[in-house]
């Protein structure tokens, strides 16, 4: 059974706060979303809601494996404000994540454990799709 140390379980279980939050977060702006392009953004907000959702249980199910115990904690959720705030508030959180996640991929690195290593690479990869989502729907 593989084991990490308490730095890096700690770690990622700073990573399952922040997915937490953003489960909650894109699912309360999916609700609340108003306007013209709503409904588009309003659907693109659950999906990726769905997505961090499996981020947050595969990380779950990681600390456990490792020896640790998951989290129950939620990270700050920022909710409101118009269409656009809202893509906004969500891309920096974007961006946040992919810096998060490039530090967890050369922490399993140097844990020496390549199971961890490539969920946080995967993890990283669908991230930048996020921005990516987001960034166009801003025009950027």
């Amino acid at each position: 059974m593989p084991k990490a140390s308490p730095k890096f379980i700690e770690a990622l279980n700073e990573a399952l706060t922040e997915e937490l939050a953003s489960v909650i977060q894109y699912l309360w702006d999916h609700i609340l979303a108003r306007g013209l392009e709503s409904p588009a953004i309003s659907d693109m907000f659950k999906e990726l809601s769905m997505i961090e959702m499996k981020h947050a249980y595969a990380i779950a199910e990681r600390v456990d494996l490792l020896g640790g115990v998951p989290t129950t904690a939620v990270g700050p959720i920022k909710v409101g404000g118009d269409l656009r705030e809202m893509v906004d508030t969500n891309l920096k959180l974007e961006y946040d994540a992919i810096e998060m996640y490039k530090k967890l991929v050369k922490t399993a690195e140097a844990e020496d454990d390549p199971v961890s290593r490539r969920l946080m690479e995967d993890i990283l990869g669908e991230t930048e799709e996020h921005a990516n989502k987001l960034e166009t729907v801003l025009g950027k």
